[in-house]
This record gives structure tokens, C-alpha cells and sequence, in this order.
């Protein structure tokens, strides 16, 4: 029986990645929903973006969300002046992944991935995106920078359909993202991003959420 399967903010830790994916027993038959922050900050950024290029390659489902750090590689590659950005919020953990020193040398097959990553993803159990959504507006789904950046959002679930936004971008204590878990009913939003890269009490671990069953699993970091 195939599942959906929610991880967000990789940030580079290919093994913890790995060991999460092992653990969840993940098979070509699952739909994986990445929300986005697939590299930065972590070790092992080359081996992340190889991961997901070769389940594109298989054909299994998959679907890639942009974060705010693809979103900073991609500036940085149209504007040079915008590369000292992306390098000071982890790119260079990237760059030095990849055996390269500038965001011009990465490979081509890397940027074509995240240029035709999606801003956000909805199926009937859930919306997906990265940051949030602005239900300030009319459209929740015309604010594209919203997606990427914004850290807090109440839930209109009149504009989702009664459905859940989930999403990652703010690492949150364990203990939070269960609480959000448990009341989802109430508050139409679940944060999965358990802050994998930051070494805190509560933190330091990659989630995968199954929203058809509301429940989680975490792995600890091992990168």
C-alpha cells in the first residue's frame, strides 16, 4: 500500500536522510513530498541532491518543494551580488560538498531540479509548502515570497477546505511539533521541521510525517 510521506529541511544530512528513509521503510511505491531546504548548513549537501535526482531518474513519486535556501542558490546564480548571502546562510557547507567554489560551478542537473522544484502541493488530505501561505489575502496561493519566508501563519480552513497546511522553515522543539500534531483538528497546521542541523534539546532530528494517519516518525542526527 503506497503512502505519502512528509520531510522537510534535509539541510545536506545525507546519512541521517538515509537512516530516516530505512527506518520509515520507504519503497518505490511511496509518494515522498520534500518541503523544501534541501541543502546549506549540513555536510553532505552533493549527496542529498543525488538521492532525489536518482528517484526522479527511477520514476518513483516524488514531489520537491522550493525552500528559502533554493531560493537564495537561485539568486545567487542570476546576481552575483546576491551570492554572499546564500553563502553566509550555509552555502558554503554546500559548495565545499560539492568540490567547488563559486554557485556558477554547480552542475547543470542540480539547477535544472531545483528550477522546476513547485512553490507549493495540495492533495485531499493536505496542503504542502515550505514557509506558509497568506491567508490575509484573497488567494493564499498568489503570495509566492510568502511561501518561502514567512514564519508565522493562522490557518483559514475555510480557504483549504477544512484541510491541514503543512509545512517546515521554523525549527521547532519536539515537544511542539506534537502538540501541533495532536490538535490539528483545531489548528489546521503542522510544522514538521525539528531543526536537524541545530544541536538543541529537543532538536536535531528529521522528521517524516504520514498525514493520511497523523502520525510521525524522527530520526536522529547522525551527519
Amino acid at each position: 500500500m503506497s503512502r505519502t510521506i512528509i520531510i522537510s529541511d534535509i539541510h545536506g544530512c545525507f546519512n541521517t536522510l538515509q537512516e530516516l528513509l530505512h527506518t520509515i521503510s520507504y519503497t518505490a511505491q511511496d509518494h515522498l513530498v520534500v518541503l523544501g531546504d534541501l541543502t546549506d548548513r549540513g555536510p553532505r549537501s552533493k549527496e542529498v541532491l543525488d538521492l532525489f535526482l536518482s528517484i526522479q531518474q527511477k520514476g518513483y513519486p516524488l514531489t520537491l518543494l522550493r525552500g528559502n535556501h533554493e531560493v537564495m542558490l537561485m539568486d545567487a546564480l542570476r546576481d552575483r551580488e546576491l551570492e554572499p548571502r546564500w553563502i553566509r546562510a550555509g552555502g558554503d557547507t554546500t559548495l565545499k560538498s560539492l568540490g567547488i567554489n563559486t554557485v556558477r560551478d554547480i552542475p547543470i542537473r542540480y539547477i535544472q531540479m531545483i528550477h522546476h522544484m513547485l512553490d507549493y502541493y495540495e492533495d485531499e488530505d493536505a496542503i504542502y509548502v515550505h514557509a506558509a501561505l497568506n491567508f490575509s489575502i484573497a488567494d493564499p496561493f498568489s503570495d509566492i515570497e510568502f511561501m518561502h519566508w514567512q514564519r508565522e501563519m493562522i490557518v483559514d480552513p475555510v480557504k483549504t477546505g477544512g484541510r491541514p497546511v503543512i509545512h517546515g522553515h521554523t525549527p521547532l522543539l519536539l515537544t511542539s511539533i506534537e502538540e501541533l500534531i495532536r490538535n490539528r483538528e483545531k489548528r489546521h497546521e503542522i510544522n514538521v521541521d525539528n531543526g536537524c542541523v541545530f544541536n538543541k534539546e529537543g532538536m536535531n532530528q528529521l522528521l517524516a510525517y504520514f498525514p493520511k494517519t497523523n502520525h510521525f516518525v524522527v530520526q536522529k542526527n547522525s551527519d
